[in-house]
């Protein structure tokens, strides 16, 4: 005798969820004894079935959940894994088996799977009510969601449209019962517009999750509309009275030599004006006071900047003064964010820009000097970074025919010593050399090829790099033959009386006034916008 039996949950009610078997030409089953299962061995549905409805849901949940893990692909075991782990009370249990079965896109199934989910998270939403309301409210809206899809597929499906109708009413209910909570905490003797900002704006978002709930819900309009407008007349209270707080320098404790001008109050009233724009437009005074705070905040960003401008012409390393001028440009960014026709911030940021280019021009003048007497390897990264100075300096002051000379200059004598040091890095030494140290030599001059190539491209430094490439391939495979790492050879091991190998030419690295940190190498490019930096952030 065969049984096609299968279990599902029933529909919700005010009470709780109850279980009913439902009789589904899904498998065919013999009926053995649970305690012979195996991943071959039919299940014993009936006896399941029995377990479920009087009073022994764990023991089929259990049976179930082992049986789920064995026949993964399984849309029938799945499902009905679901259905006895919704049983026994293990809601995060049924949603995993009940999005296992949507995945399997059985037919029949599938659908049932979304409404038994629908299920699952509105019993998770009662079980977090007490502690965590957001959590009931997004699990309630999620069996929203999965009822409205198994309506999607099946419309007029009558136990989803009941159950929908069910949570939706609920949700309601507690949305309506937060906003009233909240408005009544609003609405308190004694508080200051700054107390009942954070109650007015809980009860307004309630009021308006209500209102989207049921747009025909007379309470919930009044109550959106009504929070709405109190709200913005308590941001444009409380803004008011912020954007007039003064200004003040202070030291930075991270950098006490660099003093901050402390505009915090200011900055939050203007996102409080700015919100309360938002929430009630066309209030002619809150747009003049926003337009007067944000030119305030400007001044401040300007005086913030001609601070550190006062600062950078006392210290004398470039890398420092390169960092103090970023953090000025920074400042005159803000500035002109707030307001951007702000005549005295642009005055200033080309006061930066001109004073940062002659730094990077000096730093330049300074490197090609200095490379003059250096080997080279180090010749080629001193050259590299006069260039790249040159490049910065140019980009902060174009069209200056001094500034394109001396990149012009620079770039000849960088292709030049690039050229004569691939020259030398391909020779081979002449004395017996360690596989690893001829790789890293080989490697040096892939490198100053590549960069000669990016300079100044021709067939004859195109050609000397294919040709290290080859044989650096061939050095690479021998490597890895050998058990040696084939991307990068490395140091060599003392113990098998291999050679230290030399450290790769950095001719190619960044200039040494790259952010994110001045004393280490970084790219081109303005530091990071962020509250509370120091010197070394720069």
């Amino acid at each position: 005798m065969t049984w096609s039996l299968s279990l599902v949950v029933s529909k919700l009610s005010a009470r709780s969820l109850s279980l009913a078997p439902l009789i589904l030409a899904l498998m065919c089953v013999f009926a053995l004894p649970v305690s012979t299962l195996s991943a071959t061995d039919p299940l014993n549905i009936r006896e399941l079935q029995h377990q479920l409805t009087h009073g022994a849901p764990q023991t089929a949940a259990d049976t179930l959940a082992q049986q789920a893990e064995l026949r993964p692909n399984s849309p029938h075991i799945q499902y009905n894994a679901g259905v006895a782990a919704y049983a026994a009370h293990r809601w995060e249990d049924a949603l995993v088996a009940f999005d296992r079965v949507e995945t399997l896109n059985h037919p029949i199934l599938a659908n049932l799977a979304r409404f038994q989910r629908g299920n699952a998270e509105y019993q998770l939403g009662v079980e977090s009510r007490s502690a965590n309301l957001d959590e009931t409210v997004s699990r309630w809206r999620a069996a929203l969601d999965a009822y409205q899809l198994v309506l999607k597929k099946a419309p007029g499906e009558p136990r989803a449209l009941e159950n929908d109708t069910f949570v939706r009413t609920m949700l309601l209910n507690l949305l309506m019962e937060e906003a009233r909570k909240a408005d009544d905490q609003a609405n308190q003797p004694n508080k200051t517009p700054a107390q009942r900002i954070p109650d007015l704006r809980n009860a307004h978002e309630k009021f308006s999750e209500a209102h989207q709930l049921s747009p025909v819900n007379p309470e919930a309009q009044r109550g959106e509309s009504d929070t709405k407008n109190r709200l913005a007349e308590a941001l444009k209270q409380e803004g008011m009275r912020n954007i007039q707080a003064p200004l003040s320098l202070k030291s930075s404790r991270r950098e006490p030599r660099l003093p901050e001008v402390d505009a915090s109050k200011l900055e939050q009233g203007i996102a409080q004006l700015e919100e309360s724009q938002q929430l009630r437009p066309g209030d002619s005074q809150v747009d003049e006071a926003l337009k007067k705070a944000k030119d305030r905040m400007a001044d401040a960003k300007v005086k913030q900047a001609e601070t550190f401008l006062a600062l950078e012409e006392q210290i004398p390393i470039t890398k420092e003064k390169l960092a103090l001028l970023r953090m000025a440009r920074e400042q005159i960014d803000h500035a002109l964010e707030q307001s951007p026709n702000h005549q005295e911030a642009q005055r200033t940021g080309e006061e930066i820009d001109r004073r940062m280019a002659q730094v990077h021009e000096d730093e330049g003048d300074f490197q090609e000097q200095q490379s003059a007497f250096s080997q080279p390897e180090q010749q080629a990264m001193q050259l590299s970074q006069s260039l790249d100075h040159f490049q910065q300096a140019s980009e902060l002051q174009p069209n200056q025919p001094r500034l394109q000379a001396k990149q012009e200059q620079a770039e000849q004598k960088l292709a030049q010593t690039l050229d004569k040091l691939a020259d030398k890095l391909m020779q081979s030494p002449g004395t017996q050399e360690p596989m690893e140290a001829k790789a890293a030599r080989l490697e040096g001059a892939e490198q100053a090829l590549n960069e000669l190539q990016a300079i100044k491209p021709s067939d004859r430094t195109a050609q000397r790099a294919e040709q290290v490439g080859k044989e650096l391939d061939g050095l690479r495979q021998m490597l890895a033959e050998k058990g040696q790492p084939s991307e990068s050879p490395g140091q060599g091991d003392p113990k098998n009386g291999a050679q230290p190998m030399p450290a790769p030419p950095q001719w190619m690295a960044p200039p040494l006034d790259g952010p994110p940190r001045i004393n280490q190498p970084g790219n081109k490019g303005q530091a990071p916008k962020s509250a509370g930096r120091n010197i070394r952030d720069y």
